[in-house]
């Protein structure tokens, strides 16, 4: 009848405990203080301090058996570890601790039972990372409360004398006290799997409201962040389609745009990019602020409201920053954050893509000679088709890829020179290479053979053609692209070999070529060809070696040329 009197009430602890569990999970601060991967230290003690009053509670609520007071101390304590992460686990356990050590009964075992208690959260507060986000393995949590429980009954035999009355005790209490607090911490912790539940729902609701709100503001974007009206226009939006409560986007000097709803306190923004965006800038990072200085006039304004800035970025410049202010709460409400930086990342990459675009623009009006601009007009479409497909997957190649694809119509664009040095082009080429890499995948191998230091100036976009000619045909029997690049040093110049394994040139199409006349629609052969001759003399032109067995185009660049 004892034992059967020690399970019920020492179930009746559990289920208080369990009872507690489920009305503060309930709360959306404990829920946001949990969800959060990096707290403040006050949230970190608040944590705490709940998780250290549960051990309290039930070491209060414990069941006197005489010598030893059965309790459910294990279930807070190692609970506070587990949910909140080791500091959490460390100050909850302390707290609770020092309560054990100064007010539990029998004395005899109030040194045992503190330090079993501050091992109980180091325990859950190092398991962390193995429970954590609501992955419960509930076997193996099942195992770990065992394994406490049975230090527990250690740290009794360690600091406890009497060491006979000790092991009465041990016998009497452990297997109850192990199996339902193992079972009791089991039910605790499934109290909070609705708040991590909970987290997923939100998380696919805002990115669901994310995607919208990018359909929305993206295409106001497209002129770039210099364009007023659009700006005020996206300011609109993102206060329609959001909580946020006023915005503020600027350009790397001064504010663009204002905006806030009716009925909130005035920002007095100024003139004058606010020091959190000047900071988002300089770093290149988001920033949050939820206090100033009480010197400073945001000082009132700021206990009412909490900013968050992130910079838009572009070719990891910063060319502006978005700034939102939120109603102030507990905590930065992590949805709040991933929605922020999620939209500023989008319009980083409709940005570049405008910057391409502008590019491509100055490109139609640039005054470039007709063989210096032979650039297929598919390969920009393929590329930020490419691009557009691998932003959903890898955001950060596909922003490496609009730098590269930038700094390939950069070249084109910019580049007046009628000579550059040789490594220009090749790195050129590489820019053009890496991008069709991105396209073709695997199906596409590109080897280079190409010696440091050649110090010579050959013609610019002299290279590329050829080799986007032997990206295209040169498709081997497996469906492959094999495209070598090889220069050979010479006494007088340099020669270049670009090789595929195609099936080879047409003997019509070399004839055409050999004659001067155009090929179909495709002229960049004959261009370089052209080229080649007028810079070099009439026995310097291409020479093309070709077969079923794969096309090789030789190009020999002399020191000393201009092209006249």
């Amino acid at each position: 009848m004892q034992e059967d009197r020690l399970v019920f009430e020492l179930i009746l602890n559990i289920a208080l405990l369990v009872l507690i569990a489920n009305l503060i999970s309930k709360l959306r601060l404990i829920q946001d203080l949990i969800l959060q991967e990096r707290r403040s230290f006050w949230n970190q003690a608040l944590l705490s301090v709940i998780f250290g009053g549960m051990v309290v509670l039930s070491t209060y609520t414990g069941i006197d058996i005489g010598s030893y007071s059965l309790n459910t101390r294990v279930i807070g304590a190692m609970t506070a570890g587990l949910l909140g992460g080791p500091i959490v686990g460390l100050y909850a356990s302390l707290f609770g601790a020092v309560y054990v050590y100064l007010f539990s009964s029998p004395q005899a075992f109030a040194m045992a039972s503190a330090f079993s208690t501050m091992l109980f959260g180091l325990l859950g507060g190092g398991f962390y990372p193995y429970f954590q986000r609501g992955k419960w393995r509930y076997q193996d949590l099942f195992v770990l409360t065992c394994f406490a429980e049975i230090c527990d009954m250690v740290c009794l035999l360690r600091f406890t004398a009497p060491v006979q009355m000790v092991v009465n005790t041990i016998l009497q209490i452990s297997v109850p006290m192990i199996l339902l607090n193992a079972g009791g911490i089991l039910i605790f912790i499934s109290s909070f799997n609705h708040v991590f539940i909970q987290q997923d729902i939100e998380r696919s609701r805002q990115l669901q409201q994310a995607s919208g709100l990018a359909r929305k503001c993206l295409p106001l974007l497209v002129k770039g962040i210099g364009d007023r009206d659009n700006m005020e226009r996206l300011a609109g939006t993102i206060l329609e389609e959001t909580d946020w409560a006023g915005v503020l986007i600027t350009d790397r000097n001064q504010i663009v745009v204002c905006r806030q709803r009716e009925g909130e306190a005035r920002f007095q923004s100024g003139a004058e990019i606010p020091d959190i965006g000047i900071l988002a800038i300089e770093t290149g990072s988001m920033k949050t602020m939820s206090k100033a200085a009480s010197s400073s006039p945001w000082h009132e304004w700021m206990k009412e409201y909490s900013l968050i800035a992130s910079p838009f970025m572009v070719q990891d410049q910063a060319v502006g920053c978005l700034i939102v202010w939120v109603k102030k709460q507990w905590v930065f409400r992590q949805s709040e954050l991933e929605l922020h930086q999620h939209l500023v990342e989008l319009s980083s990459y409709q940005l570049a893509l405008s910057e391409l675009e502008r590019q491509k623009a100055m490109r139609q009006k640039a005054e470039f000679k007709a063989l210096q601009f032979q650039v297929n007009p598919h390969f920009l479409f393929n590329a930020l088709n490419t691009v557009s497909c691998v932003c959903r997957e890898n955001p950060d190649r596909a922003r490496e890829l609009l730098i590269v694809l930038a700094s390939y119509f950069r070249y084109n664009l910019n580049n007046e020179a009628y000579m550059v040095p040789f490594a220009e082009e090749m790195e050129h080429v590489e820019d053009y290479l890496e991008l069709e890499k991105a396209r073709f995948e695997e199906k596409l191998a590109v080897t280079y053979e190409v010696p440091e230091a050649i110090s010579l100036k050959i013609p610019t976009l002299i290279l590329q053609p050829i080799v986007e000619n032997a990206v295209r045909y040169g498709i081997n029997r497996e469906g492959k692209r094999i495209v070598a690049i090889r220069a050979e040093k010479e006494t007088k110049g340099v020669r270049v070999y670009i090789q595929d394994e195609g099936r080879g040139i047409p003997d019509d199409v070399l004839s055409k070529l050999k004659s001067g006349q155009a090929i179909g629609n495709s002229i960049g052969l004959s261009n370089v060809h052209k080229r080649m001759k007028s810079i070099y003399g009439e026995e310097n032109g291409l020479r093309i070696t070709s077969s079923g067995a794969g096309t090789c185009v030789e190009l020999y660049f002399a020191y000393g040329y201009q092209e006249s």
